[in-house]
């Protein structure tokens, strides 16, 4: 017989030891209790996070199809920090060295390029870098921003005669070849790091809103 409210309340009024009491306690309420605390660690964590957690990027550039070690916290994401002096408690500053596909393949499936192009639509990618004759293939989509285009003019002005050009699928985008890349293959991802074996490109984000910080990941690598 499944006892009430008062019949426990009845029966914690006779036990005199504490102990006896909570273990009287947690015979009848460890579901209650067990989802208590687990709804409390829940609302902690949600509080924490919506207040306190970085929302924000200083920069978010994708190493694609590379096994260097280039990510966040590396030598060279350090570098890069040191030499902006971007304070990374205030935003955050994201190095991705863990993403692989090949836009001239069937990317169909592939969570990576799923991953790419959420990340491209919701403007948190600035730069993705991969070997040139990829990064033109992936141009082809319209994800990268034309560096022909006003928003790039200082970039165009220090490396335009770097640029690579493509030509969009979407007709309405362009019916010329568009600048989507800059080959950076002399720079010191490929003398000092080693990302790619053949070539280096660089291209930026569609829906960037950080292009300056791209700027000075460029003017870092060529600084050395």
């Amino acid at each position: 017989m499944k006892k009430t409210f008062s019949d426990i309340r009845q029966q914690l009024s006779q036990i005199d030891s504490t102990k006896e009491k909570i273990e009287y306690i947690w015979e009848y309420y460890y579901l209650w209790i067990i989802g208590i605390i687990a709804a409390c660690c829940f609302i902690v964590f949600a509080v924490n996070r919506f207040f306190f957690s970085i929302k924000e990027n200083w920069v978010y550039i994708m190493f694609n199809n590379t096994y260097a070690e280039v990510g966040t916290n590396s030598d060279l994401w350090e570098g890069y920090v040191e030499y902006t002096g971007y304070d990374t408690s205030e935003k955050n500053v994201i190095f991705n060295n863990a993403s692989y596909f090949d836009y001239k393949e069937n990317v169909t499936g592939n969570s990576y390029f799923e991953s790419f192009v959420a990340f491209t639509e919701a403007g948190t990618l600035d730069a993705v870098t991969m070997e040139a004759d990829a990064l033109t293939a992936l141009g082809q989509s319209g994800r990268l921003t034309d560096l022909d285009s006003e928003v790039c003019a200082s970039i165009k002005e220090k490396y335009g005669d770097r640029f690579l050009y493509c030509e969009p699928y979407d007709t309405e985008y362009s019916t010329e070849p568009v600048a989507v890349g800059i080959d950076i293959s002399d720079s010191i991802l490929m003398t000092e790091y080693h990302i790619y074996t053949d070539s280096c490109a660089l291209g930026i984000g569609a829906y960037s809103q950080n292009i300056e910080a791209v700027e000075a990941f460029l003017d870092y690598i060529y600084t050395e």
